[in-house]
């Protein structure tokens, strides 16, 4: 059990390298100067190692709403008809080139929250299975 827990919080840490590189190089330019700080702070806690905890989860998905909404607030829609009835059709999400950074680097924080999530809840689950074997 304890190999399951070691492989998901190896999983998060190297995600966790690439996240980095992710705000450093790319994200942390393109944010307004007032949503840099945070950013900052999520790519020094991960430079730190301190990403396996709640408290850093719930700041990884407070920033993963916040750029989710800033690539929204740059895409636009296009109409595109069906070749054989003008009537029919479906709206094309067209991504400004800023919002479509935004949403290649959301997916990898969206990996590394996941990786984060599985790290905890396998270290609950062996806390608890361990708490049951001792009682």
């Amino acid at each position: 059990m304890m190999d399951k827990v070691s492989q998901h919080v190896a999983d998060a840490l190297g995600q966790s390298r690439l996240v980095r590189k992710c705000l450093d190089d790319k994200i942390i330019a393109l944010l307004d100067p007032t949503q840099r700080s945070f950013a900052s702070e999520l790519s020094n806690r991960i430079a730190e190692g301190s990403i396996i905890s709640e408290t850093f989860l719930r700041d990884l998905e407070a920033f993963i709403v916040l750029l989710d909404r800033l690539a929204s607030d740059k895409t636009t829609f296009v109409w595109r008809g069906h070749e054989h009835d003008p009537n029919c059709g479906y709206r094309v999400p067209v991504p400004s080139q800023r919002a479509g950074v935004f949403y290649v680097v959301l997916e990898e924080l969206v990996d590394l929250a996941s990786n984060i999530e599985g790290a905890l809840d396998a270290a609950r689950a062996y806390a608890i299975a361990n708490a049951l074997f001792d009682t």
